[in-house]
């Protein structure tokens, strides 16, 4: 094997994904999400304070001619660094990214270099992507309140 052959130091394994409720701020509508590594529970208030960070990124009004005042926030406890992610919906479809990460008793920070989305984090991306084709782009699709009705939720399953 050449030394530039990529290697996968751990193999791929489901995470636990939950709908988190929705987060009224501002106008907007976001749905929450969390992504899970490692046994037990997500403790949501570990993460308040990046998404609060995170919101501050919103564009005001919320609700505009291009811009359904919809979006999303995940918290991932990963392996080792925490994740916190914010979507929104602009430009009629397009989804602005902001991501923040905290390693272990480190402060929240903007994601830095390579740093972004995970494929797990994708998940929810994939899944929210098709949900605003869906309900808001495809005539008939019943807008924004079929959209909160759909949400991702996947158990956490063995791996293939």
């Amino acid at each position: 094997m050449a030394k530039s052959d990529f290697v996968a130091m751990h193999p791929y394994a489901p995470r636990p994904i939950e709908p988190l409720g929705l987060r009224q701020h501002d106008g907007w509508t976001l749905k929450e999400y969390s992504v899970t590594f490692g046994p037990g529970a997500l403790a949501r208030s570990d993460f308040e304070p990046a998404f609060e960070q995170l919101l501050a990124a919103l564009p005001r009004p919320a609700v505009a001619p291009d811009r359904p005042g919809l979006g999303f926030l995940i918290a991932h406890r990963g392996r080792g660094v925490d994740y916190a992610v914010l979507g929104w919906w602009d430009r009629e479809n397009e989804l602005p990214l902001r991501i923040i990460v905290r390693e272990p008793g480190g402060p929240w920070r903007g994601a830095r270099g390579s740093e972004s989305v995970c494929v797990w984090d994708l998940q929810v991306l994939a899944f929210e992507r098709d949900a605003y084709v869906d309900t808001l782009l495809r005539p008939g699709g019943g807008g924004a309140a079929a959209w909160r009705g759909r949400v991702l939720q996947v158990a956490d399953e063995p791996a293939r």
